[in-house]
């Protein structure tokens, strides 16, 4: 699934001390903001972001074969972001702007494009590296698991109904195709179902028929009546199988059987490793932007809200994660009046 432009994270946290409060619970999050407060933080438009599945699905061969992957798309123009005075000004002058750079592009036949890239590894090679690859707050380093590209998206046509094509979408990661299968990633697990129950309570419970969720192959069931069920055939038949109206099954394809044993427990991730790809992410970046990296968490960290408590739990996780940021931090704030 492709990111969507949020409101600045920034500027949001900087008025949002509830926000430090509640992750200071949980240093797993660190690599998420290393992200966020870093300068792609706030993408320029649609056309140049980075699209990355959070989720570990399976692909699976004509014989059964499993293996793990990860989904990525790569804008083809490249990847570009907005610094703070530019997100101010050009969010100032068009707080759609994003959309319609998309629009417009389409329009002038300029179409935005996407390569899709995979990431695959061995479900056997699962416990051979210092973290769980099936942890949503970990990302596989690329040179181990390179980029494969397989395939591309491309936009060539605007909507011409927003609220038809676009409001009513209901994407779910439980909805695959032959081939896809899931993983033991725990958040997927609840997703599954729940993305399901969140679009029947939206758009009720035959948001499968609408046009922008339905198959575009030919096919059709033996759904009869139900809540919003728009669908009209003559002589329908309610009942499966029926001689009358022969419905085909959906063929069957192979699915990854494993064979578990010992004790199912509900416990935390056994390798969190939570500071070390956010200290790796930190180190990554040159000095002016490290220094743009600093001034954001100052800045957020400076908000007199804030307790003594959860200032020092944040210092320490980025202390963790890299000890001369942590000290750049902790210099930088205690050097500030209200510190």
């Amino acid at each position: 699934m492709v990111h969507s432009v949020k409101p600045n994270p920034k500027t949001h946290i900087q008025e949002n001390w509830r926000i430090l409060d509640f992750f200071s619970h949980h240093p797993e999050s660190l690599h998420m903001f290393s992200f966020l407060f870093d300068d792609g933080g706030i993408p320029a438009d649609y056309r140049h972001m980075d699209g990355s599945g959070v989720h570990t699905y399976t692909l699976i061969n004509r014989a059964g074969k499993a293996t793990y992957v990860k989904f990525h798309w790569r804008p083809t123009c490249g990847v570009r972001s907005l610094l703070d005075d530019e997100a101010v000004a050009v969010g100032g002058a068009n707080h759609s702007h994003a959309t319609k750079d998309l629009t417009d592009a389409i329009a002038a036949g300029n179409f935005p494009e996407w390569t899709l890239y995979i990431q695959t590894m061995d479900p056997e090679h699962e416990d051979r590296f210092n973290f769980d690859p099936l942890d949503v707050t970990k990302t596989w380093p690329e040179d181990v698991f390179p980029l494969q590209p397989v395939g591309r998206m491309v936009l060539n046509r605007n909507i011409d109904n927003f609220f038809a094509e676009n409001e009513q979408l209901a994407f779910c990661p439980g909805l695959i195709v032959p081939g896809i299968y899931y993983s033991d990633d725990k958040l997927l697990q609840t997703r599954i179902f729940s993305y399901s129950d969140t679009q029947r309570h939206r758009l009720g419970p035959n948001y499968l028929l609408l046009p922008a969720n339905a198959p575009k192959c030919a096919h059709h069931n033996n759904h009869y009546d139900g809540f919003m069920n728009f669908m009209h055939r003559d002589e329908e038949v309610d009942y499966f199988p029926s001689r009358y109206d022969p419905a085909k099954n959906a063929p069957r394809y192979p699915i990854p059987t494993v064979h578990i044993t010992g004790r199912r427990d509900k416990t935390v991730i056994a390798k969190e490793n939570n500071f070390k790809q956010p200290g790796e992410r930190y180190r990554a970046m040159d000095p002016a932007r490290q220094e743009r990296f600093i001034k954001r968490w100052v800045d957020a960290l400076s908000d007199p809200r804030l307790t003594h408590e959860i200032r020092s739990i944040w210092l320490s996780n980025w202390s963790q994660a890299d000890r001369s940021l942590g000290q750049k931090l902790a210099s930088r704030l205690s050097a500030k009046p209200s510190m």
